[in-house]
């Protein structure tokens, strides 16, 4: 068992090397001095303190909706609600801070519950209605995140925006309610405490509590798990919710932390880098960070590379593009494999099932 992961993190890990590889071949064709260009990118997100700083800063929101991504994926539920639940989340921390008149040290834990409590509620029909008529649920939160982003977009247009603002871009948020910043000369908030804590929860729910159990369980055979008690609606559907909380609070974390105003208008497509943060941490929660920390990785050198050579800023996206198809080819690999044994699993199951089983309740 301990081998068999060490190989799948290892097919891993040369994965992303080969994906890296390729783009770093890309660019001895596009740019006049690619050893230059590839040396930006490499070193250049560690060349300054404000550029580390960038680096944390756009892994914290990734933490978040990696989390979210990969607990729902844990239980094979591919929704991409994360996203919506993200804007959400921030709109209400928004909401929230311009019309609490309380003390910062009361009113920033307030905010932050009821933004995850959105988030949770954002998830909520999609979650339904996969749990009760077994609707594609990345189709549905897929509806569901356009109909969220334009609802935050009418929010912000025609209720929380200052008409002194010389952008689109709600009142500014009160100073006591940002997030503190935890090192000098950077924007490196709060929010990278509470996004390890919530890494630490979300390992314990997953791997040492009974409910993360049977969420696993779903995931690796819904058959297996039935057959034990585990009830699938439930789990389902809590999973989702789950999901859809966490999000929620990493979006109001992302603005207490980064922003004076709300001024999302369309998504910053957080919630689906979630999903490739999750991919790459193989859905296990305390590998989240490592993966997020890669793609801001990659996205800041692909700045600062774009910015002290001719190649563009769109290099991330094919990079970002080559690594999630050379990880997703090894994961369809891996899922081929448990595919094989889920279906030794199902034909002991129904013998076992035929001859009169027991089946004891998992949850």
């Amino acid at each position: 068992m301990v081998a068999n992961k060490l190989k799948k993190n290892i097919t891993l890990i040369l994965s992303v090397a080969l994906a890296l590889l390729i783009s770093f071949i890309i660019i001895f064709f596009v740019s006049d001095e690619p050893l230059y260009a590839i040396k930006a990118f490499i070193v250049g997100p560690f060349s300054t303190s404000r550029r580390l700083g960038n680096l944390i800063e756009k892994t914290i929101p990734l933490i978040f909706t990696g989390l979210a991504a990969s607990i729902m994926f844990q239980a094979k539920q591919f929704s991409l609600i994360a996203d919506g639940s993200f804007v959400i989340g921030g709109l209400a921390g928004t909401i929230l801070a311009l019309n609490l008149r309380l003390s910062p040290i009361a009113t920033i834990p307030i905010i932050l519950v009821l933004s995850a409590i959105a988030g949770g509620l954002c998830a909520v029909i999609p979650a339904y209605l996969k749990s009760r008529w077994d609707t594609n649920e990345f189709v549905v939160s897929m509806m569901m995140n356009s109909i969220l982003q334009l609802f935050a977009a009418y929010v912000l247009l025609n209720i929380i925006r200052d008409p002194e603002s010389g952008f689109v871009a709600s009142f500014l948020i009160p100073d006591q309610y940002h997030l503190s910043i935890l090192f000098s000369g950077t924007r490196i908030h709060f929010g990278l405490i509470i996004a390890m804590i919530v890494t630490i929860l979300a390992y314990i729910l997953i791997y040492k509590t009974k409910l993360g159990y049977s969420i696993r369980m779903v995931g690796f055979n819904p058959n297996f798990a039935f057959y034990s008690g585990v009830k699938l609606s439930l789990i389902i559907f809590i999973v989702q919710i789950i999901g859809g909380s966490i999000s929620g609070l990493g979006g109001a974390v992302e603005i207490l932390g980064m922003y004076d105003r709300f001024q999302w208008q369309t998504s910053p497509g957080l919630g689906f880098d979630g999903m490739t943060v999750a991919i790459l941490a193989s859905n296990n929660p305390i590998f989240v960070p490592i993966g997020a920390l890669f793609i801001a990785y990659i996205r800041t050198g692909a700045d600062v590379m774009a910015r002290t050579s001719q190649v563009p800023n769109e290099m991330v996206y094919i990079i970002q593009g080559l690594v999630m198809i050379f990880v997703t080819a090894n994961l369809l690999v891996n899922l081929f494999k448990d595919r094989k044994i889920r279906c030794k699993m199902d034909t002991r199951l129904t013998n076992s099932v035929s001859k009169g089983g027991s089946h004891d309740t998992a949850i």
